[in-house]
């Protein structure tokens, strides 16, 4: 593993080569997200129970990007990778190590991972089935998984199994020295301060609460900065679908790109999602790249910066409950905003915003309360308490 950000120096990295010719080869490594579940039909082959379960789906970006650009495609990506598969062979399923698809001939590589070594699909289902006045962010076992994943992803510490994503984009680079490498990122799943429906779950969106859709956001900005962070610090492209989806979320205000909870592709961009992210490929494809030596600061910016550390009191009086998270603090900036999460027994959920607030709540009635707080460049902490009953 690569030691933190701080050790890392213009110097460590090496601007890519020559362009890549116009066509030739083009590789798509990564999970279900670029292998394209929940955008069938899938590959003959890689859609066997009991077997191999790679989904590599026809309307996976990587078709329609390989169509636009001219290029052979040669499609890596395997619903279910983690960054070990870009190393290691997944022999019981004839898969060979993603990074043995590439070579000196490959012209453009893009790369979407990450996802599963955070544990998101664990984090989704303990969302789902969270009890009334449970929240993900709350929950440990799930939040202590996820930070220490992104962290290591990051390079900001170590975690067994997982490479960093500047160890990874170095051995890409290393495997295919002339092609034009494009981290692709996650596209936010959850409407900015998550959203409601009647089913199947009262309140919630496909089954999750909304201050959790929220957390949810959060991590995969992070997870996302990371990336990008680290394409960016070898000279390479970051595509970004998170803007082209707004709306499109999951119990967003236009038709979702995602499938739902009772889809077979749940929780996954759909043929239209995966539309919306090849456009986000081929505009960045368009642009003309910074070298390497020109970005550290930008690049480092949202991955360095510090959590803000969130801390609040609540006080009932009769029907009314006080909040102050007043006492918050920001090592490395300042805090821009303070949302309030506060659920109730039914299961839905008001939203107030400011360092202090006052819900008006029922003195016989516990309700769950997170503080949301956000520094001035956009990193979220979450911090959960319970107001019992009077």
């Amino acid at each position: 593993m690569l030691a933190a950000f701080t050790a890392f120096g213009p110097s460590a990295y090496s601007v890519p080569l020559e362009p890549s010719p116009p066509n030739g080869t083009y590789v798509a490594l990564g999970d279900s997200y670029a292998s394209g579940v929940g955008a069938p039909p899938y590959a003959s082959g890689t859609d066997v129970q009991g077997g191999n379960g790679c989904k590599r789906a026809a309307g996976a970006y990587a078709h329609q990007v390989a169509g636009q650009t001219g290029k052979t495609l040669d499609f890596g990506a395997c619903s279910g990778a983690r960054i070990p598969d870009f190393y290691n062979p997944r022999t019981s399923w004839n898969e060979p190590a993603q990074l043995n698809h590439l070579n000196s001939s490959t012209s453009l590589v893009t790369f979407s991972i990450g996802g599963n070594d955070a544990g998101f699909s664990t984090i989704l289902t303990k969302c789902i089935t969270a009890a009334p006045f449970t929240t993900c962010s709350g929950n440990k076992e799930v939040s202590e998984q996820v930070d220490g994943a992104i962290s290591a992803l990051a390079g900001k510490t170590t975690r067994a199994g997982i490479t960093s994503y500047d160890t990874l984009v170095a051995d890409i680079a290393a495997r295919a020295p002339g092609a034009t490498v494009v981290a692709v990122g996650y596209p936010r799943m959850f409407t900015p301060q998550g959203a409601g429906q009647i089913l199947p779950v009262p309140g919630r969106c496909e089954g999750v609460t909304k201050v959790d859709q929220r957390w949810i956001n959060a991590k995969t900005n992070e997870i996302n900065a990371a990336a990008k962070a680290a394409a960016q610090r070898h000279g390479y492209r970051f595509a970004d679908p998170s803007g082209s989806f707004a709306g499109h979320e999951l119990c967003g205000k236009q038709s979702s790109w995602f499938d739902g909870l009772i889809n077979d592709g749940r929780f996954h961009p759909n043929a239209a999602g995966h539309k919306a992210i090849a456009g986000s490929v081929m505009g960045v494809l368009k642009e003309q790249p910074a070298a390497a030596q020109e970005l550290p600061a930008a690049a480092h910016a949202q991955v360095d910066n510090t959590r803000p550390a969130g801390s609040f009191t609540l006080a009932r009086n009769g029907d009314q409950l006080a909040l102050d998270a007043s006492a918050s603090t920001d090592s490395d900036g300042t805090i821009a905003n303070i949302d309030w999460y506060i659920q109730r027994a039914d299961g839905s959920e008001e939203i107030l915003t400011g360092a202090q607030a006052t819900a008006t709540v029922p003195a016989d009635e516990q309700v769950s309360v997170t503080a949301v707080i956000t520094d001035n460049q956009g990193k979220e902490d979450f911090t959960t308490q319970i107001a019992p009953a009077a």
